[in-house]
C-alpha cells in the first residue's frame, strides 16, 4: 500500500511530502492546495488504469494548463509502496515540450538503497503506458509493473453527491466516486454478503438522525432487476420505508462512505473530500468512531479533508501525529506540514483545542 507521496512542481506544490496513515486528516484554508494533493492521487489511479498520459492529465482539475507549477516544464510524483516488509520507491516524471507531454525519467528502487545512484539500471519498456522504467537493485521481473499499477488502482477518491444518489442506478460492482451507484453496489453483492454489509451499514447509520434509523437496505428494481434503490426504515414510521428521495443529504453521504469502506479491497487507500459535509456537528463522534473502526478492521487507509473544527476536536490530541495542514508561502507555493512539527504546538494546545486553533487561524 502507498505510505507516502512526494510532489515536485505539481500544480501549486514546489516540493512537499504527505505521509499516509491508517486514518489521516488533511486540513487547510480555501485555495491552500488540499485538493491539489488529491489530484495527484487521481493522476496515479488513471495511470494505473492504463489511461494514456494525456487522458491521465485531463483527469486532473485544470488539466494541461495547471498540472505543472508555474515557471516549470516538468513535474514529479513519487510514492513509497510498502509490501511484505519491503518499501519500494516509485518515481514518476513528466515533461512538457511545447504543447505536448511525455514521460521523463521514471525510476523504481528500494527505500534506503543509496547504492542505486551508482549502479546500472535494468529497463522495463511499458509500451502500453508509454513509460520506460529504470529499475535499480531489483531483479528483472514481469510481476513488478503489475504490482506497481495495482497499487495505483487501489487509490479511490470519494466525494458523494447526494443529489445523484436519490435516483435509481444500475446494479454494478464498482462504486463511483460520486457515490451515485451506492445502491447498485449493495445489490451486486451475493445475498449473504449483502445481508452482512447492510447489517453493518445499518448499525453505523442508525444514530445519525434525531430518531434512529432501524435499517438501510438496497432493493433491486425493474423487470430485469438491473436497477437498484436505497431505502431506510425509521422509528418515526417503522412500517413505511423511506426511499433515497426522502433521505437527508448527510445520511446519504454517510451511507456512501460506509459502503466504500465495507467494500474496498484490503490495503487500498480511500480519500474522502469534506468527509463531514452534510452531517450535523453533534454527529462528529459517530463519524470519527466509524472511520477509526472500519479503517482498522478492513485494513483500508483513509485520508480525509475537512474544514470542521468540531470534527478536529472529536479526534482528540492523540490524533495530532496524523493531522497534516496545507499552507501557501509568499510566493504562492503550497506546503504540506505535520501538525506535530508545528512550532509552539504545546503552547497553542494549552490555550485551546485543535478546532479552536483552526478557527483562530493558527493552523
Amino acid at each position: 500500500m502507498i505510505t507516502k507521496i512526494r510532489l515536485q512542481n505539481w500544480k501549486s506544490f514546489k516540493d512537499s511530502i504527505l505521509y499516509i496513515d491508517s486514518l489521516g486528516i488533511l486540513i487547510g484554508t480555501n485555495a491552500s492546495g488540499k485538493s491539489n494533493v488529491l489530484d495527484a492521487f487521481a493522476f496515479l489511479r488513471a495511470v494505473g488504469e492504463g489511461k494514456s498520459l494525456l487522458d491521465a492529465i485531463q483527469m486532473v482539475r485544470g488539466g494541461e494548463d495547471w498540472i505543472i507549477r508555474r515557471g516549470n516544464n516538468s513535474f514529479r510524483v513519487s510514492v513509497e509502496i510498502e509490501e511484505d516488509g519491503k518499501v519500494y520507491i516509485v518515481d514518476l516524471g513528466v515533461q512538457k515540450n511545447g504543447t505536448s507531454f511525455q514521460y521523463g525519467e521514471c525510476l523504481i528502487h528500494m527505500k534506503d538503497d543509496v547504492s542505486y545512484l551508482d549502479s546500472v539500471p535494468r529497463k522495463f519498456s511499458d509500451s502500453a503506458h508509454g513509460i520506460v522504467w529504470k529499475v535499480y537493485g531489483l531483479p528483472a521481473s514481469l510481476e513488478l509493473l503489475p504490482f506497481i499499477y495495482q497499487n495505483f488502482r487501489n487509490v479511490f477518491i470519494l466525494d458523494p453527491v447526494p443529489a445523484k444518489m436519490r435516483d435509481y442506478c444500475k446494479v454494478s460492482k464498482d462504486l463511483k466516486s460520486d457515490g451515485s451507484n451506492t445502491a447498485g453496489v449493495l445489490c451486486a453483492l451475493n445475498p449473504d454478503e449483502k445481508e452482512r454489509v447492510e447489517n453493518l451499514l445499518s448499525n453505523y447509520v442508525r444514530p445519525l438522525p434525531e430518531r434512529d434509523i432501524n435499517k438501510v437496505t438496497s432493493v433491486p428494481i425493474g423487470l430485469n432487476k438491473s436497477d437498484a434503490m436505497l431505502y431506510c426504515y425509521e422509528d418515526w414510521n417503522p412500517e413505511q420505508p423511506v426511499d433515497a428521495r426522502g433521505m437527508s443529504d448527510g445520511t446519504l453521504r454517510f451511507t456512501a462512505i460506509v459502503v466504500a469502506l465495507l467494500t474496498a479491497k484490503p490495503h487500498s487507500l480511500l480519500l474522502i473530500e469534506e468527509v463531514d459535509n452534510g452531517l450535523h456537528p453533534s454527529r462528529a463522534k459517530e463519524l470519527v468512531d466509524m472511520l477509526r473502526e472500519l479503517s482498522h478492521k478492513r485494513q483500508v487507509d483513509v485520508l480525509c479533508t475537512t474544514h470542521n473544527p468540531v470534527l478536529l476536536d472529536e479526534l482528540g490530541n492523540r490524533m495530532i501525529p496524523f493531522v497534516s495542514y496545507v499552507t501557501r508561502d509568499e510566493e504562492g507555493n503550497s506546503h504540506v506540514n505535520l501538525l506535530e512539527d508545528k512550532a509552539n504546538l504545546a503552547k497553542l494546545m494549552a490555550s485551546g483545542s485543535m478546532g479552536s486553533m483552526m478557527i483562530n487561524d493558527r493552523i
